[in-house]
């Protein structure tokens, strides 16, 4: 539906608009109808002042929580991770937002066009599941295969912190385990901060990375011994042949 966007322009500072936002319901209302606008440049201008708006008063947004998890959709990346941020204001009150908005901020954890995208609805998962053990079991699983899926871009160590702080809320021990194993690697043989944050984040089950390491000490003696075993065979071999 073609939105009027009257009480506001989108040549206004953003700073201005989200003053006015604050002050006037119908303008709020508007700005919330102005996420479906037609127009790719209302529609970033519009999740700007929205941004604005929920950093300074999250609350008066919270009657136009299905038009945010709506505005996930749009194309642009700025609309999609402004939405996001937005989310995250919401959730501190209320985390029912995010079970709903939950299928859309899947999609953008693996979005393709903004790793700022993605590292955003990781930052919100991940809180989230910082929240109770049974939402870190839900959220696990998505964002361990982003982890693997990004690891070693841009805003892969940011999403590493992210994971610490969940883990260091009441995530089950489950999803610290598998954290724990996900890293192993990473925590002996990296180096620098990846190393540094692998070790943190193993320190939060450190029997598994125990476990871990002595297996792979059992297989490289296995191997080793193996290696030997054959070896002494070829030269067996060849004396016989000799």
């Amino acid at each position: 539906m073609e939105q009027s966007f009257t009480l506001i322009t989108i040549e206004a500072p953003l700073e201005e608009s989200a003053q006015t936002a604050s002050e006037c319901a119908k303008t709020r209302k508007e700005l919330a109808e102005a996420l479906g606008h037609q127009s790719r440049a209302v529609r970033e201008y519009t999740s700007q002042v929205l941004t604005k708006l929920a950093s300074a008063d999250v609350t008066l947004l919270q009657d136009f929580a299905n038009d945010v998890i709506d505005a996930l959709n749009r194309p642009e990346s700025l609309t999609r991770y402004s939405m996001i941020e937005i989310i995250g204001e919401l959730a501190k009150s209320d985390s029912k937002i995010v079970t709903n908005a939950y299928e859309p901020l899947q999609d953008c954890l693996y979005d393709e066009e903004s790793g700022t995208v993605r590292l955003y609805a990781f930052r919100v998962l991940a809180r989230y599941g910082a929240t109770g053990p049974a939402r870190s079991v839900k959220v696990w699983p998505d964002l361990s295969m982003a982890l693997r899926s990004f690891h070693g871009d841009p805003e892969f160590m940011a999403m590493m912190s992210e994971l610490i702080a969940m883990l260091g809320g009441r995530s089950d021990v489950s999803v610290k385990e598998s954290a724990v194993e996900l890293f192993a690697f990473d925590a002996e043989h990296a180096r620098g901060d990846l190393r540094k944050k692998a070790e943190i984040i193993s320190s939060f089950a450190p029997e598994v990375l125990a476990r871990i390491n002595k297996a792979n000490e059992e297989k490289a003696r296995a191997a080793t011994a193996a290696k030997e075993a054959a070896k002494a065979a070829a030269e067996n071999e060849d004396e016989e042949e000799e």
